[in-house]
């Protein structure tokens, strides 16, 4: 007497629907830069500000017409070493992963 086998039933899988999340690393970047330009728009207005800017994100000094990369402390730098963070620790290590299954909404490194 041959015996039947039943068939399981089929699983199917759905895949989430990506939802938006705010890169901490990233923002954390930008922080330093912020600093500058709140206080540049406190001492000297747009035209002071525009100039940090400037200063801070490509190390070219407008008013002295000379580069430093030192200038690029409070802007440059910290955006690069927020992104590089965000990849390192967030994708190749995979916390971003584990803060999605987790059910942590929003945030991811």
């Amino acid at each position: 007497m041959a015996y039947m086998v039943k068939s399981r039933a089929k699983v199917t899988r759905r895949k989430a629907r990506a939802q938006m999340t705010i890169p901490v690393a990233v923002l954390a970047g930008f922080v330093p830069l912020a600093g500058v330009v709140t206080t540049s728009m406190k001492q000297g207005g747009v035209e002071l500000v525009g100039n940090n800017l400037v200063s801070n994100l490509t190390g070219y000094d407008v008013n002295t017409r000379t580069w430093n990369f030192g200038y690029m402390a409070k802007g440059t730098i910290p955006i690069l070493a927020g992104l590089l963070a965000h990849k390192v620790i967030g994708q190749q290590l995979g916390v971003n992963r584990m803060l999605a299954n987790a059910g942590v909404p929003f945030v991811r490194i």
